[in-house]
């Protein structure tokens, strides 16, 4: 059955990928998750604890404890928001030095992982991991 393969194949590259992806980013002295966020920062300019809370599927407090840990590195800084609840999370000047010699390293590998998976293929696949990842939404897995 072939959904079993497709599953299994998740299972099997997952791993490696995410390990090997960690011992780039650590490097650089962050973890993966946390390089996450920094890049989920950079790519929206400026965003709320809440936005990344969903965007990631985890829990606020998950959330402010790796805002805090970026903000003792000087990644990251909270400016005023709207209201006087609300922050904006943006990257400091050294938050975004460091986006730029992660991604430029992360993007070498990346590459080298898809190597002969022509860009057809990987918007196929991205569009249909997309689609896994709303069954997952919806059945709450990825509830945080």
């Amino acid at each position: 059955m072939v959904f079993r393969e497709i599953i299994s194949q998740f299972v099997f590259v997952n791993r490696p990928i995410t390990q090997r992806l960690d011992r780039v980013i650590g490097n650089f002295n962050l973890t993966l998750s946390r390089w996450k966020v920094i890049d989920f920062i950079e790519r929206s300019g400026s965003c709320t604890l809440v936005q990344i809370s969903r965007h990631f599927s985890i829990k606020k407090p998950s959330v402010t404890r790796t805002i805090n840990l970026l903000e003792e590195k000087q990644y990251v800084e909270q400016t005023p928001g709207r209201d006087k609840r609300e922050k904006r999370i943006k990257l400091t000047a050294l938050g975004k030095k460091v986006h730029m010699k992660c991604r430029d390293t992360l993007d070498r590998i990346e590459r080298d992982l898809l190597k002969g998976v022509s860009v057809k293929e990987q918007k196929a696949l991205l569009r249909l991991l997309a689609i896994i990842r709303d069954n997952l939404k919806r059945d709450g897995s990825l509830n945080g």
